[in-house]
């Protein structure tokens, strides 16, 4: 590492110390409505932050919800405190397992209305840098990523198209895919943009809506590095992460009727990330 990144994660750790305050976020109301009533979600990597708070938000207006993930116990945990909730193990490296799991899932309810890729991976970790990336860094982040996305969002719409169904297909994506693809992480996230238009594009005729929501920095396990009690990051010029919550509210939007004329976009909650302030 250069010694001017060095001085930099020093003098940003510093100012860590300075804001250590709690910085209050938007206030999300109580859902009143039962907008997603009688429809049914299937959200992948649903035990982690991001996707978990998605399924309390779903259930809240009227959706049922299943959870994908790798960890049964870990996902028998979230049921429990979700309260309505079922569960299937999948592996987005296991491609070949996607058409049984997404039958299997459909079961529970009859039917699955929509999928939510909340799955990922990543190796930005605080130093790691392109020349530290190895081939196995690589395939590791671009086999979920990328490649397990793409093949989970064709299974579950040829699923929908051979039940003559319509539906929401929503990517959790992150606002790192606007920014230099120096890292297999950022260069996935510029895929998954990519995945979202093509994908939007073909399904789009059979009442198939695609999007994507592309968080900045989320407080949420994968943000290692951030001070417990804080939400103070320096990533962006409001200089706080999002919550879970935040992005769980746009999630029921984006795939609510208000979200029928969102097609194809990739919607950032960055803060300006990647847009206006350039990392």
């Amino acid at each position: 590492m250069s010694i001017k990144k060095k001085i930099k994660q020093t003098v940003n750790s510093i100012i860590s110390l300075f804001k250590q305050k709690k910085i209050v976020p938007i206030i999300i109301e109580t859902e009143k409505s039962k907008s997603l009533e009688g429809k049914v979600a299937l959200i992948t990597g649903g035990s982690g932050g991001i996707g978990f708070a998605i399924a309390k938000k779903y259930i809240a207006c009227g959706c049922r919800v299943i959870l994908a993930g790798t960890n049964q116990e870990k996902l028998n945990k979230c049921c429990l405190e979700l309260g309505d909730a079922k569960n299937i193990v999948l592996n987005f490296t296991e491609i070949n397992t996607f058409e049984s799991k997404i039958k299997e899932a459909s079961e529970y309810y009859g039917k699955i209305d929509y999928l939510v890729c909340s799955s990922g991976v990543h190796t930005d970790y605080p130093g790691f840098d392109w020349e530290k990336v190895s081939e196995e860094d690589y395939d590791f982040v671009m086999d979920i990523n990328l490649k397990g996305t793409y093949f989970m969002i064709q299974k579950f719409a040829k699923y929908l198209i051979a039940n003559s169904m319509g539906g929401h297909i929503l990517i959790i994506s992150s606002s790192r895919g606007l920014e230099p693809s120096w890292s297999p992480y950022r260069l996935s996230k510029l895929g998954s943009d990519g995945i979202v238009r093509g994908f939007a594009q073909k399904l789009l005729p059979y009442g198939i809506v695609v999007n994507a929501i592309g968080p900045g920095s989320t407080a949420t396990a994968m943000q290692q590095s951030n001070l417990p009690g804080s939400i103070y990051t320096s990533d962006s010029l409001i200089e706080r992460m999002a919550m879970p919550d935040e992005i769980a509210e746009l999630a029921k939007q984006m795939v609510s009727g208000a979200g029928d004329l969102i097609v194809g976009q990739t919607v950032y909650m960055s803060a300006g990330r990647g847009i206006v302030d350039i990392k």
